[in-house]
């Protein structure tokens, strides 16, 4: 199945499925950047996106500055998609369940001896 047609696909069953406004936005903008990107490299058809060109499209994110949570959110978004090509047959697996989710940077901010008064 062409790419193009299958993301208007998946985009038009989360308007069905009453997904909101906002996400349905979240996946036109991150999941297009994925297609565009893929169209790019001359992959057209969803059935020839392996697990390389999912990892390869969000290091190109990391390298422009994505965060870990961004690369998350957007790894989210094509495994939705992927997992919904399953779902109408396109593809037997969903190659982006084999990329883990990158580990978020938490930074904790902890009080000083001298914010508490010191003991």
């Amino acid at each position: 199945m062409l790419l193009k047609f299958a993301y208007q696909d998946f985009l038009d069953d989360r308007r069905f499925k009453n997904t909101t406004k906002t996400n349905i936005k979240n996946y036109e903008m991150l999941l297009g950047k994925f297609v565009d990107y893929c169209i790019e490299n001359q992959v057209v058809n969803v059935e020839d996106i392996t697990y390389s060109h999912i990892r390869q499209y969000l290091l190109k994110c990391q390298e422009k500055g994505d965060k870990a949570g961004t690369i998350n959110t957007k790894l989210l978004r094509i495994r939705a998609f992927l997992n919904y090509m399953v779902e109408c047959e396109v593809i037997k697996n969903n190659p982006a369940k084999k990329i883990k989710k990158q580990k978020d940077d938490l930074n904790i901010d902890v009080f000083s001896d001298e914010q508490i008064g010191g003991c």
